[in-house]
């Protein structure tokens, strides 16, 4: 989902395995019949191969969004936004903190997974710990940091892409992302220490942004002459200031991408419109394609393919787990399938509107430790049974699920990024969920209240 989360803890569920074994058990078909009810070789060629390609446009998604976080990486860009938020904050804790937050966030924008936690969380949390932080709260802000930004990063909404459609992913972009800022600011203001003057160096790097992305026109003629004046086979060797231009690099796929729907549209190709895949695949191109040739213009060909070689590699995990949820989209969807668990949801679910509503909100922590709303595990299988039944609009269970999986993007100890920060700090992952717990369950609150008004 948008909201983060972490798609790499997926080896345990094999919730297509269990899907599967439950139909045989209660099937009770024969040999030739013992998947789900279907022929071996029609199960093998409709679910193992067919499905593995249903999520196709998601998959090209990440891995856009990953070359995209690559070029970021490589040309320094987020290390450097980092590095600048730090500068400009001082010692002052409630300043520090701020920034180092608006950073993370600013910069899971373009980024996402396990690696991007481990670079910012090392640069980071130390100096937010060195001005007085306290170590658990440094967690937990790089964590609402990071599902502020990714709230907006369309590579990390792909799974819902493929599931609920982009139509409905696309109402919830700017609420989830202003909910997840109202609990940070919330959780800022009741937690970390104020500083004399804790305000001026917020609006500094205000200042600083809007200079930069000023800038983003003069930098790109100036680079632009430059290459064209460069005479063949000189390479600049030594290492330059990266300009200010750069720093804005992780929203220009979003300016690409409301640029687009300003202009022309977002949604059906055949009603002249763009598809939102294929706006934000241009938006990660052009984006990478701007920071290649503002930073590393004589090495851009380079940087280019090399950073889609190294963000294939990063998310060859996410690539397996999306081809196994379109495997278990495709098998729920089968009559076998249908006849056993329809049924069985319908009979667990609230009939109206409202009460699948509570229901969710109450029993959000069900996302927590890989439970049954968790939508890199079973959660999917239940996300595309409840959208097939259709007694809710796609757009509202889409928001349901994107409450719940705001719950266990941020405070679910079994998530790789909140170990790896928690060790890294030296804190319990248990008492980091118990302490953030509060927060990101009134994110769901609100954003199911968003649910009941937008419906």
């Amino acid at each position: 989902m948008s909201w983060g989360g972490d798609e790499y803890e997926f080896c345990g569920d094999f919730a297509f395995i269990g899907l599967c074994a439950i139909c045989y058990i209660y099937g009770k078909a024969p040999f030739a019949h013992f998947i789900c009810g279907v022929p071996f070789f029609d199960w093998l060629g409709n679910i193992v191969v067919k499905g593995s390609f249903r999520l196709s446009a998601p998959i090209v998604l990440v891995v856009f969004g990953a070359m995209f976080a690559k070029v970021i990486q490589k040309t320094n860009i987020s290390d450097a936004i980092i590095k600048k938020a730090a500068e400009l904050s001082g010692d002052k804790p409630i300043a520090l903190a701020t920034l180092m937050t608006a950073a993370t966030a600013f910069v899971f924008l373009g980024m996402s997974g396990l690696g991007a936690i481990i670079m910012i969380g090392s640069i980071a949390i130390p100096i937010m710990t060195s001005a007085g932080v306290e170590p658990i709260d440094a967690v937990i802000l790089i964590l609402l940091g990071m599902t502020t930004g990714s709230a907006l990063n369309f590579a990390g909404a792909a799974a819902g892409i493929g599931i609920f459609g982009a139509d409905a992913v696309l109402k919830y972009f700017i609420p989830a992302a202003f909910i997840s800022l109202t609990v940070t600011i919330a959780y800022i203001i009741i937690n970390i220490p104020r500083g004399d003057n804790a305000g001026g160096s917020f609006w500094a790097l205000l200042r600083g942004f809007i200079g930069g992305l000023l800038s983003v026109p003069f930098s790109l003629v100036k680079t632009l002459g430059n290459l064209l004046n460069q005479k063949p086979g000189t390479l600049v060797k030594k290492k330059q200031t990266l300009p200010n231009a750069a720093l804005v690099t992780p929203i220009l796929p979003l300016a690409v991408i409301a640029l687009i729907n300003f202009t022309v549209g977002l949604g059906n190709s055949a009603e002249g419109k763009v598809d939102p895949v294929a706006a934000a695949v241009l938006g990660f191109l052009l984006a990478s394609a701007y920071a290649a040739l503002l930073v590393r213009p004589s090495q851009a060909i380079n940087l280019f393919t090399g950073s889609l070689v190294d963000g294939i590699k990063d998310v060859a995990g996410v690539l397996f787990l999306f081809m196994g949820i379109g495997m278990l989209v495709t098998a729920t969807t089968q009559q076998a399938a249908v006849e056993i668990l329809n049924p069985l949801m319908i009979a667990i679910m609230p009939s109206s509107f409202y009460g699948v509503l509570i229901f969710f909100t109450l029993l959000a922590p069900a996302a927590l430790y890989r439970g049954p709303f968790n939508m890199y595990g079973m959660g999917t299988g239940i996300a595309t049974i409840l959208t097939n039944l259709n007694f809710l609009p796609a757009s509202a269970l889409y928001g349901m699920f994107s409450g719940v999986g705001y719950l266990q993007g941020i405070a679910d100890p079994t998530n790789s990024h909140n170990t790896w920060l928690a060790g890294f700090a030296g804190v319990d992952a248990t008492a980091v969920m118990k302490k953030v717990l509060p927060y990101a369950w009134a994110a769901c609150v609100m954003m199911m209240i968003f649910v009941a008004i937008l419906q």
